[in-house]
């Protein structure tokens, strides 16, 4: 049968680019697109690397190689210089906090230290609390939009298919092929695939196969405002109420969660939220003016919280790659590099969620 690639993805956020690029290694990749790549990018201006992530610093799935995967990632397409090393910066902001990130600094020497509140007051004088800090050295902040945009260009340059303004209408599965309708203005085209993988991210509710793997959006917020006069450029991103990432004579502040929204438009109200919370790690914040504010969302499994990977119910060629959520930065670039061994062998996929028979990892 004539396929017009091996492999479709549909969505080119953070998930397709991820999986675009290192599939485009092996297979003859096309990639189709709604709208373009950079809207895609769940909204989110800059990202944290961050593998201790929540109140108590938890650490995620198989930290080292998520950890790994993201300058790995970039290295290979050729933009190393967005994943800057600066690490990343999580002061103790309630006194409860204290004692779980010394435990973490302990239980993961190699990739977290603890710092005492004087060496913080020493290195970092404008950070407001006092109570110490976890610091991940291997950690940073990544520009979304920019990575992305690098990955689908480096994937191109391999030969891959990226196509702008290309809605998918409907996919379905033959015994020799996965299908997709695309939406060419005045006509339709179906293109025929080995695999599709599905990695709409925000782009699910029209699709009922989507809707039924319990999936969910929530609205987040980040505002760019002008760096506060004197504060020091060493100053790395920060992670406590909210986080807090340098851009020169900017800082991006995040972030927000709504459940319940009616549009992707930013609200004064989330901006003067973000704003306060912020400011709780540097003093000032709160009244920085602000450049710019864009919303997006983050879609979840709302079941477990857990990463979708893996065949639909009742489909061999049609795949999902979705759910993400706020830990995508790392799990998707992680995954990516896996990706050709699970499209051969599904059974290599770590671990399933037999409520939706969809594949998800274990946090």
């Amino acid at each position: 049968m004539r396929y017009d690639a091996d492999v479709i993805v549909v969505g080119a956020g953070l998930a397709g680019a991820c999986a675009a690029f290192t599939l485009s290694r092996d297979h003859k990749v096309r990639v189709l697109e709604s709208d373009e790549p950079a809207s895609g990018a769940s909204g989110a201006a800059a990202g944290l690397v961050n593998p201790f992530m929540g109140r108590r610093a938890r650490p995620i799935w198989r930290l080292r190689e998520a950890l790994d995967a993201v300058p790995t990632l970039l290295d290979e397409a050729g933009a190393p210089a967005l994943f800057p090393d600066t690490g990343v910066l999580r002061p103790a902001v309630e006194p409860d906090q204290v004692a779980p990130f010394q435990d973490a600094a302990e239980t993961h020497p190699d990739l977290a230290t603890w710092l005492s509140p004087a060496t913080v007051r020493d290195r970092y004088p404008a950070v407001q609390p006092d109570r110490g800090a976890l610091f991940v050295p291997r950690g940073g902040a990544v520009n979304v939009g920019a990575m992305v945009d690098a990955l689908l260009d480096a994937a191109q340059a391999r030969g891959a298919t990226i196509e702008t303004q290309a809605p998918v209408l409907y996919w379905r599965e033959t015994p020799g092929a996965a299908v997709v309708e695309v939406d060419r203005g005045d006509d339709t085209e179906e293109l025929r695939a080995d695999r599709v993988l599905l990695a709409l991210g925000q782009g699910y509710p029209p699709f009922p196969e989507l809707r039924r793997l319990g999936l969910d959006g929530v609205k987040g917020q980040t505002v760019r405002v002008r760096r506060p006069k004197p504060l020091s450029d060493s100053l790395p991103p920060m992670s406590g109420r909210g986080y807090i990432v340098p851009e020169g004579d900017t800082l991006v502040l995040g972030s927000n969660y709504e459940n319940n929204f009616d549009d992707l438009s930013p609200t004064p109200d989330a901006t003067a939220y973000i704003q306060e919370k912020t400011s709780d790690l540097i003093p000032g914040v709160q009244h920085a003016e602000v450049r710019g504010e864009v919303a997006g969302v983050r879609v979840k499994h709302s079941a477990t919280n857990r990463p979708l990977l893996g065949p639909l119910p009742r489909r061999e060629r049609l795949w999902a790659f979705t759910a993400l959520g706020s830990k995508g930065l790392l799990t998707a670039p992680h995954l990516a590099l896996h990706l050709t061994t699970y499209l051969s062998n599904p059974n290599k996929i770590p671990s399933s969620v037999s409520t939706v028979k969809a594949y998800a990892l274990k946090s």
